[in-house]
């Protein structure tokens, strides 16, 4: 039994995720690979989330560029912890959990659409690389989100159920084509077995995030998967991680004022036992709340007593901190917040409102490295200007102010 504190658990989870680490990744795939799924959203306040997830793992990511690596072949999309990006060898688990598709929903419309779903096909395998907006009529009233136009559901059905893959993206927009066509040859179609996927979900998550309890394990992919295996069952799942550890496979972690019986890939258990600090000088990160150590809300409260919820679904009177608020990553701690904004036409970055809630980050060294971050930040948005409004705590306005203007 490996014990460990609760400073030095975040300090794993950190160095494994390549967010303070003294290993950090040197490409996109690096990222993807370190911490298998890199999600995808639509929010573009400030640049979408897969691209800031990678910007902080790799400080040489240009905006944009993952697409380049879908295009490539080395990345490809699917349904992960939500629509990912991931590597391309990991294929196969997704062909694995591909049988558990189409939702009751989905098979319901695909019946009373067959037609349509199969005129889509055919146009695509005669046409090759399809977007939606190439075929059928634009619905004059839709807005863009769920109200989409029959040919362009049929051919997301389609990408579900594996008959298409993302070829590649311009801009937002997807481009399709037949799976046989974009996955390349060296990559193996069929789905694992049952026993691989089970295994491909307990060494992926615990890989990702160094250590890991039950809840990580039945939620880094989203809760399909466990529900599949182990009906998302606390019991079942704990009893599989003790079999495994049996077998040399697994090590067993205490974490010091934690209840959860947490877990260590056999593999990494010298990383759990001899971590390092993180750098004291290192700039803070912005995260996207949809980075690896947040989108799943109960991970940073269980981890770091960080209480977050995304307020861009809630009615402004409503909200607290904002509408898009990043969370503050400083050395091992979620220090604080900040709400921005993106100006691209003026290359502006606004700082709506900035949260800090750590004493340390209030100290003059702590104030350096949001310094540091922020401009790191603006200069990866191509930005020229920032622009702070808010601050709490009050009195260091002027401060902060200053600071960053010099």
């Amino acid at each position: 039994m490996i014990e460990i504190s609760l400073k030095d658990a975040r300090n794993v989870i950190l160095d494994a995720q390549g967010l303070r680490t003294s290993k950090p990744c040197k490409s996109v795939l690096d990222v993807a690979r370190r911490i298998h799924n890199i999600q995808i959203d639509t929010i573009s306040v400030v640049s979408r989330s897969h691209n800031l997830i990678t910007f902080n793992r790799f400080s040489r990511y240009e905006d944009g560029s993952i697409w380049d690596y879908e295009k490539k072949g080395v990345l490809f999309e699917y349904w992960s912890h939500a629509m990912c990006m991931m590597p391309i060898e990991t294929y196969p688990f997704y062909a694995w959990r591909r049988k558990f598709y189409p939702s009751p929903r989905d098979k319901k419309w695909a019946i009373g659409h067959k037609d349509t779903i199969e005129q889509v096909y055919r146009h695509v395998k005669k046409n090759g690389i399809t977007s939606s907006a190439s075929i059928g009529e634009k619905n004059p009233e839709s807005t863009g989100w769920w109200d989409w136009k029959v040919e362009k559901r049929a051919l997301e059905y389609l990408y579900t159920m594996g008959k298409l893959m993302v070829a590649y993206r311009k801009g937002f927009q997807k481009y399709y084509d037949l799976t046989e066509r974009v996955l390349p040859a060296h990559i193996d179609s069929e789905p694992m077995s049952d026993e691989d996927a089970t295994d491909f979900v307990v060494d992926t998550s615990l890989g990702s995030l160094g250590i890991g309890c039950y809840d990580d394990i039945r939620t880094y992919h989203n809760k399909l998967p466990s529900q599949k295996i182990w009906k998302g069952r606390q019991d079942q799942i704990e009893s599989y991680l003790d079999q495994r550890v049996k077998d040399g496979h697994l090590e067993e972690v205490t974490v010091k004022g934690l209840n959860e019986r947490y877990f260590v890939l056999s593999s990494n258990s010298e990383k759990v036992q001899s971590n390092s600090t993180p750098d004291e000088i290192a700039p803070v990160k912005l995260l996207t709340p949809f980075d690896n150590i947040l989108r799943e809300r109960a991970f940073p409260k269980r981890i770091w007593d960080f209480d977050y919820k995304i307020e861009c679904y809630v009615p402004a009177p409503d909200r607290i901190y904002g509408y898009f608020v990043l969370p503050i990553l400083d050395k091992s701690e979620l220090a604080g917040r900040l709400d921005a904004k993106i100006h691209r036409k003026e290359r502006l970055l606004e700082i709506k409102a900035l949260y800090l809630e750590s004493k340390e980050l209030q100290s003059s060294d702590g104030l350096e490295r949001l310094k540091r971050g922020i401009v790191e930040f603006a200069k990866f948005h191509n930005c020229e200007s920032i622009a702070i409004s808010k601050v709490r705590p009050r009195k260091l306005t002027k401060l902060i102010r200053s600071l960053i203007s010099e």
